[in-house]
């Protein structure tokens, strides 16, 4: 996102009279982290996650500011998109399962003192003869610099005509997803595709395997992975992914995991590596798949 700011000068016929543009450029943070630092301040947004599901009409979101100065936020909701590996971006175009028109929420923007937090309200309000399936839009907290972001004395004075001076001025964000549940819905998940890789010079050991998502909700948990030796030995917790996600309409997501090896632990022919996908607690701790991998 880009935002510009001019100023021109008095004599436009002889000179272009530019005196400054500052160009403003939006980063935002699409992952399952729900803390960001903000200038002087670090927000904290809880809960990272809403779902409007059975009787649910009404939710709130807590916004902490941990800084040492005040910090204004600008709230919106918005359509991402999920990719393959996980990656997030704004939806360009029309979202049939956009969940915007239905979420209500109010303040718009607040301005959170040190120390201090606020309250975002959210209600639901579904139109008559909705289809079943799940609707999703992101709530975006999005920090607004302070009107002299950039700026000084010397920006005004020291420009020579026709001189252009660009700043860049970074202005985080954070998303979090509100989703929204109609009628009876199913998700299943299996793993396949599951390749171990020991580390080298260049790279970390890792795991990769594909969640495959079916039915017409999305999948929302956390991904595990042990090792058990080949002996017989304890099963060992090497890996962990918690708070994953395989959006609707997406079928699959690839995923990389980082192997945590424990000390004096050495993963070796003929060993298992098990990776499990269980949901959250909040969406009933179900197994929803797994995969085992005998080590060569």
């Amino acid at each position: 996102m880009y935002k510009y700011f001019w100023g021109m000068g008095n004599n436009m016929t002889n000179r272009i009279g530019l005196w400054l543009a500052f160009v403003t450029l939006s980063f935002t943070m699409l992952s399952a982290q729900n803390t960001f630092a903000q200038g002087a301040g670090d927000l904290v947004v809880t809960p990272t996650r809403i779902v409007f599901e059975n009787r649910t009409r009404s939710a709130q979101v807590t916004l902490a500011n941990r800084g040492s100065a005040t910090a204004t936020f600008r709230i919106s909701l918005i359509d991402m998109a999920m990719d393959d590996s996980g990656e997030m971006a704004t939806m360009p175009d029309t979202n049939p399962h956009s969940a915007t028109t239905m979420v209500r929420y109010a303040p718009r923007q607040i301005d959170i003192a040190p120390g201090a937090h606020q309250v975002v309200r959210l209600s639901l309000r579904k139109p008559a003869n909705l289809e079943d399936g799940e609707y999703r839009s992101h709530m975006f907290f999005r920090a607004v610099p302070p009107e002299s972001a950039g700026r000084s004395v010397t920006d005004e004075t020291d420009l020579q005509k026709n001189e252009l001076r660009i700043q860049l001025i970074p202005i985080f964000g954070v998303t979090i997803p509100v989703i929204v549940r109609n009628g009876k819905l199913t998700v299943n998940v299996g793993l396949s595709d599951m390749v171990h890789t020991p580390k080298t010079d260049k790279i970390p050991e890792h795991l990769e395997v594909v969640l495959k998502r079916g039915g017409n909700r999305s999948a929302f948990g956390d991904l595990v992975a042990t090792y058990q030796p080949a002996d017989g030995g304890q099963e060992i917790i090497v890996g962990r992914i918690s708070r994953i996600a395989v959006y609707t309409p997406n079928t699959k997501r690839h995923v990389f995991m980082t192997l945590q090896i424990p000390d004096g632990i050495t993963l070796k022919s003929a060993g298992k590596l098990r990776v499990t996908y269980r949901a959250t607690d909040a969406e009933g701790g179900a197994m929803l798949g797994e995969q085992s991998l005998t080590l060569k």
